[in-house]
């Protein structure tokens, strides 16, 4: 047999057996309860990634779990930019208090904000940690 192109067909080769998927690897379950208000807060985020809400929970679940307490999250980054404009503002009303600010003086200033903003965010964690633990009875 041939095709309208003059050629001979040449046929499939048989189907391999289709590789299981991840979803039919997933036999465990975990179940929640939640409020309405709390429902809709949570079909709302899966809905606005595009996501069904099984594998946005899934994805939320897991991308928790997998954070260890040494990466630097959203939170601590923030927190170190605060402490660096905080830096800046003590020390620009310091300085500015005395008399005209150069450009040097606000270089200065900022290099050193940066250069402590990490530390200082990581110290007041640190302080955080130490008033929030069971021991300490406080909080």
């Amino acid at each position: 047999m041939t095709s309208p192109d003059g050629k001979t067909p040449v046929s499939a080769p048989p189907a391999a057996p289709a590789v299981p998927t991840s979803e039919s690897n997933r036999t465990k379950s975990i179940a929640t309860r939640l409020t309405d208000a709390e429902f809709a807060e949570v079909e709302s985020a899966a809905a606005s990634a595009g996501k069904k809400l099984a594998e946005w929970l899934r994805e939320a679940a897991l991308a928790q779990a997998r954070t260890t307490g040494e990466e630097k999250t959203t939170d601590t980054v923030l927190l170190a930019e605060l402490m660096a404009l905080r830096s800046l503002i003590v020390n620009l009303f310091a300085v500015a208090s005395k008399g005209p600010l150069s450009d040097e003086t606000l270089r200065k200033i900022s290099t050193y904000a940066d250069a402590i903003k990490d530390q200082k965010a990581e110290e007041l964690l640190a302080r955080e940690r130490i008033q929030t633990t069971p021991e300490s009875g406080e909080k």
